[in-house]
């Protein structure tokens, strides 16, 4: 007997138990679908988790002091130092954070100001949108200059290029007004649209609008040169300031770029597990088309011995249970894509950013693994109807 034979055989029986195999059908489409929507869903969720972390603008270093002592003050000046006393520092940039209010017509709202010099856009992995980063003229002057990010801008003026733009700064409570320099793409997109307006907005100023270079600094960002090793240049680091510097108190270097890559791995720990979670959803869909078709063999018992009886061969039994399974699964695949793919279609016109999957590898892939699924689960009842003895069944 031909494969077309088996298949127009395992497609006739499959019509026989319509209810029966109308639910297999129906527990491969949900399987998928589910599988589909998790994994997708993932790996949405990790573009935009390490987008948001890459927007941060934060790698290299951060120094810190975790206990203050007697010494020289921990100051914008050891940037300086830094940058000029060890080979292996590229760029260091003192920063002083603040907090406070912005007010600009009937928009008013928290923000948290930090205070940077010129360096910002070498020391921070910034976008700039409009306009400019900090000059040294105007740290040096404590010119009443910010930048600011995109989502503020359209959130203040309903449009991005905003600069020129004024907006008044209630800082350490005075409040002065303070024109717009720069735009840039947005830092905490991921954090806002997670805690909503329980994160302020960040706004950066020239840093001697928060500080005189002899204040105590809140950090240090460091880049280091391209090819250091980031450990070791930490371990320099503080020794350079707690030695040459006479820096008092205790102090902590901290590898961003390595805190980055943990948080990364976390996700990557969370997606594994998400995996996991439609494996096993396709998994119990699998079952279920293996039970109905164990239970099938049982009933057609007395046909499979007739079948046998007059001349078919045990490979054909095997073939039509097979590709019965590999239907089955197949259009159980197809429907489940489509619902899966519909609905992120549908989504995807609310929320753009889920444009970015790629929904036809999904759509062929999600079939071929329910056919490759049903082959495997309808292998046993195959070869447990292909063995049945002729005599004994009819």
């Amino acid at each position: 007997m031909n494969r077309r034979d088996c298949l127009r055989l395992a497609l006739r029986q499959a019509r026989g138990t319509l209810l029966r195999s109308a639910l297999s059908v129906l527990s491969v489409a949900v399987g998928v679908w589910s599988m589909l929507l998790i994994v997708c869903t993932v790996q949405f969720g990790r573009a935009q988790v390490r987008e948001g972390l890459d927007a941060l603008g934060l790698s290299g270093l951060t120094v810190y002091l975790e206990k203050s002592g007697g010494g020289v003050v921990f100051s914008a000046g050891q940037a300086e130092a830094l940058e000029q006393g060890l080979p292996v520092v590229s760029h260091a940039m003192a920063i002083k954070a603040g907090s406070g209010q912005f007010r600009t017509g009937h928009e008013q709202g928290a923000a948290v100001f930090f205070g940077v010099d010129e360096k910002m856009g070498e020391v921070m992995r910034l976008e700039l949108l409009h306009g400019s980063l900090f000059r040294a003229r105007q740290v040096a002057c404590a010119e009443r200059v910010a930048v600011i990010d995109n989502t503020l801008a359209r959130r203040l003026f309903r449009r991005e290029n905003v600069v020129g733009k004024e907006l008044r700064l209630a800082v350490d409570g005075n409040e002065q007004v303070y024109e717009i320099v720069g735009v840039i793409s947005s830092q905490a997109s991921l954090v806002n649209g997670l805690a909503g307006t329980f994160i302020p907005d960040m706004i950066y100023l020239p840093y001697s609008c928060l500080a005189d270079a002899g204040e105590p600094a809140d950090q240090i960002f460091v880049q280091c040169m391209a090819a250091a090793d980031l450990d070791a240049a930490g371990q320099q680091v503080e020794h350079f300031l707690k030695e040459r510097q006479q820096i008092g108190g205790e102090i902590a270097v901290r590898n961003l770029s390595g805190a980055l890559d943990t948080a990364d791995e976390i996700v990557g720990l969370v997606t594994l597990a998400f995996f996991a979670i439609a494996a096993i959803a396709f998994l119990i869909a699998m079952i279920g088309v293996c039970s109905s078709l164990l239970a099938a063999a049982d009933e057609r018992k007395p046909d499979i011995g007739v079948f046998l009886a007059i001349g078919a061969k045990p490979r054909d039994v095997l073939r039509i249970f097979l590709y019965q399974a590999m239907v089955l699964c197949l259009i159980g695949g197809l429907v489940g894509s489509a619902l899966g793919g519909g609905m992120l279609w549908l989504l995807a016109r609310r929320v753009p950013a889920l444009a970015g999957i790629a929904l036809g590898q999904a759509a062929v892939l999600f079939p071929a693994v329910a056919v490759a699924g049903g082959t495997v689960c309808g292998l046993l009842p195959a070869l447990r109807a292909s063995r049945l003895d002729p005599v004994d069944m009819m």
